[in-house]
């Protein structure tokens, strides 16, 4: 390889890195201020402000709302990776699984509700940004959802277990309790007693 040669592959790593970094203060700056004001009230002078860049450069690593969030929500999840449930669901009585899952569920909202209840909030006016959670958590929740209806239930008691369970992993529903002074194992139990209610 030439000298000329190298130089170019060495400016063009140099480069290369340099973007990676300035992507990296990017998407940094998007999560801090989506968890600290939300996404509705962040602006991209906001961002290209808080990670030292300009708005054109802002623009060229995200040209548009769906690859912001997208971005943000990776890095951010990265960070918070959502709670193992694989031991609460092997509990075989179904409400004890659903106690479990729900006990994770509530601590989870409780540690990250800083950007979950700001995201969750926006993200019935932000298309862009629904899209991101409905294919992200809202697939999670759904999961846990159609595991912890007992098999074999149909009709309308699986309709009515179903929609329990439903409001009962809502981070809305848990924000409600706890606003009450409720903690987390207390409001797990709470939804079990409405599960059991659902089950008859």
């Amino acid at each position: 390889m030439s000298i000329n040669s190298q130089k170019r592959s060495y400016r063009k790593t140099t480069r290369a890195k340099q973007e990676e970094q300035t992507r990296r203060r990017i998407t940094e700056a998007v999560v801090e201020l989506h968890r600290t004001v939300g996404p509705a009230q962040t602006t991209i002078s906001d961002i290209a402000s808080l990670a030292g860049v300009g708005r054109v450069t802002v623009y060229k690593h995200f040209p548009d709302d769906s690859a912001m969030f997208r971005a943000c929500s990776d890095h951010w999840i990265a960070d918070n990776p959502p709670p193992d449930f694989a031991q609460a669901l092997a509990e075989p009585d179904e409400i004890k699984q659903a106690a479990g899952v729900l006990r994770l569920l509530y601590d989870y909202y409780r540690r990250t509700y800083d950007m979950m209840g700001k995201v969750m909030r926006d993200a019935k006016t932000m298309p862009a940004l629904a899209d991101v959670v409905e294919n992200g958590w809202m697939q999670l929740l759904r999961s846990l959802e159609d595991t912890l209806v007992p098999a074999g239930k149909q009709g309308d008691s699986a309709k009515r277990y179903r929609a329990t369970l439903r409001v009962a992993m809502d981070i809305d529903t848990w924000s409600t309790i706890s606003e009450m002074g409720i903690d987390d194992q207390s409001a797990a139990e709470l939804a079990c007693q409405w599960l059991r209610e659902a089950k008859t």
